[in-house]
């Protein structure tokens, strides 16, 4: 099986976002230098060099885990490499943004936990542990084709294909959370993701999910939701998702 070489990618923060952690005046509030680039989109080009090794085998029974452990800014190159089976997501300068791993196949997860709950009536201020509101969205071509643009995806696969990028489905995992909690800015910190079957477009994508546990990680609130995304019944993504929901500005 061929071996994914490395590769480089300009990150981005691709369109507006209600996570008001993506614009630089509220970033700065926080810490950091700028406004931070979403983590789901360093996911989706992360992605690339896998698929280009893997091609869609690897979007209908392979696994990636990706932790986000520094910030990125609108802009930053980044280079992409696989090693023994071990991501690392780093810049020019050697500093590593993202860790993790990734393989061409893997185990099918058990998918018995998972069961279409009601949207909330309201937003709660704090997430429980047990099932999250569902979410879905027309999963279309033209979407598709806006999001292989915004992030710079260079691969064909997608537009030959019309399958929907990994990236556009687990922005729907982000929706599970931002549906079911009132949020203030957030950071998405790590998924742990299994592909399950490939979404080929149009079709309406589905996302069901529940909260499995609450508590804090350092000064921060942080919470960690299992989800299940299905495009039409077919289901095509398991993940184990973690985000800071509440974040302390001191």
């Amino acid at each position: 099986m061929t071996a994914p070489e490395p590769h480089r990618f300009v990150a981005h923060v691709v369109d507006e976002s209600p996570n008001k952690i993506h614009e630089d005046d509220v970033a700065r509030r926080y810490g950091f230098s700028g406004a931070l680039v979403p983590g789901v989109e360093l996911f989706a080009r992360t992605t690339t060099p896998l698929v280009a090794a893997w091609g869609a085998d690897w979007l209908s029974r392979g696994r990636i885990d990706l932790r986000f452990r520094r910030p990125t800014y609108d802009g930053d190159e980044l280079l992409v490499e696989l090693e023994d089976g071990g991501l690392t997501v780093s810049a020019p300068s050697g500093e590593v943004r993202c860790v993790g791993s990734a393989d061409p196949e893997a185990d099918r997860p058990d998918l018995s936990g998972y069961r279409p709950v009601p949207a909330p009536s309201e937003l709660v201020a704090d997430p429980v542990v047990g099932p999250l509101g569902g979410v879905r969205e027309a999963g279309t071509v033209e979407r598709n084709e806006w999001y292989l643009a915004a992030i710079g995806e260079p691969l064909d696969l997608y537009r030959e294909e019309a399958l929907a990028h990994p990236g556009l489905l687990l922005r729907l995992v982000n929706e599970l959370l931002m549906q079911n909690v009132a949020l203030g800015p957030w950071i998405h910190t790590s998924s742990d993701c299994r592909f399950l079957g490939l979404a080929r477009l149009p079709a309406e994508l589905t996302a069901h999910g529940r909260v499995t546990a609450v508590g804090r990680r350092g000064r921060h609130d942080e919470v960690r939701y299992d989800a299940l995304v299905l495009a039409g019944d077919q289901p095509v993504l398991q993940v184990h998702h973690t985000a800071l929901y509440r974040l302390d500005s001191a």
